[in-house]
């Protein structure tokens, strides 16, 4: 019960500010090109902070031999999660420019600004640190062809966006810093926590303004997106912790499974379509329904799947 009520005040903690983004959008507190400004924040400068923060502290030569394991187990999942993809995206969408939206959100979940803040606010660093070396593969996936899939006619990015990314590239230094144990000058080790610290709550709220953008009838309409939330929400978790009971996987490989595919759909379904003026309806009524599902479904999820 402590797991369910753990979780229940996370994501009740993570839904207010969510919650406080749609009424600063409603109400035109704030203007409405700020869902830009905060978007960059977070992947210029918050994401890339808590990467940091985890890996400089926790990335020792000794983890990464040990959390080997995780990067394979984590290949294995995406290439399970990418075939069901294929198979289940012809039949929910119709039309062409919807397939890439359908097929990312049957791949990726919210692993980044969800999955981080939810796990390090539950289980604190030490397991975050685990889940960054398990969803590493993953972002890695997201942040090159995920994202791919979501521009028209799947448009084509060049190797440096693919693999360079501001995300990628805090991992790859946070391991080097880690791994060297080299001293940063004395401010720098404050800012970077500092910075940590503020991605939770800058992404709730981005959330929830992007979504108040949108009339909440129709987001709400779209009966084929409660599917594919629950598809997100319940059966991947489900699947991937039955599969990881069949082989007996590790406990702290398959907790961290299992937060990595309970997380909600994510925003780029939103954030990359906007960027090249197509339609983010989809994107949207996918972000209201899974996230407000998420209230209950990863309390529950944990509670009954993270019992060893």
């Amino acid at each position: 019960m402590d797991v369910f009520l753990s979780a229940f005040q996370q994501m009740l903690y993570m839904f207010l500010f969510m919650l406080l983004g749609y009424v600063l959008r409603k109400k035109k507190w704030i203007p409405e090109n700020s869902s830009s400004v905060l978007s960059k924040l977070e992947n210029l400068i918050f994401m890339p902070c808590l990467v940091l923060n985890t890996f400089i502290t926790r990335c020792t030569v000794e983890n990464l031999t040990e959390k080997m394991s995780f990067l394979l187990y984590s290949l294995l999942s995406l290439a399970i999660a990418l075939g069901l993809s294929l198979l289940l995206t012809p039949f929910f969408a119709a039309k062409k420019e919807e397939r890439g939206i359908y097929r990312y959100s049957f791949v990726v979940a919210n692993i980044a600004f969800m999955g981080n803040a939810v796990v390090e606010g539950i289980f604190g660093n030490d397991i975050l640190f685990d889940y960054l070396m398990f969803t590493l593969p993953i972002n890695l996936f997201l942040n090159s062809i995920g994202i791919s899939w979501l521009m028209p006619d799947n448009g084509e990015l060049s190797w440096r966006q693919k693999w360079f990314g501001p995300i990628n590239l805090a991992s790859l230094l946070g391991v080097l810093l880690g791994i060297t144990q080299l001293p940063l000058p004395a401010p720098l080790p404050a800012v970077i926590a500092s910075g940590s610290a503020c991605m939770a709550p800058v992404a709730m709220i981005l959330t929830g303004f992007i979504i108040g953008g949108y009339p909440l009838r129709s987001l709400l309409s779209a009966g084929k997106i409660y599917v594919v939330a629950l598809y997100r929400l319940l059966f991947m978790p489900v699947l991937f912790a039955l599969l990881a009971r069949l082989i007996r996987l590790a406990p702290d490989i398959r907790h961290v499974l299992i937060c990595a595919y309970a997380m909600p759909l994510g925003l780029n379904t939103i954030v990359i379509p906007a960027a090249y003026d197509s339609d983010t309806t989809i994107g949207a009524s996918m972000a209201l329904i899974s996230n407000f599902l998420a209230l209950i479904t990863i309390p529950v999820v944990f509670f009954v799947l993270l019992q060893d």
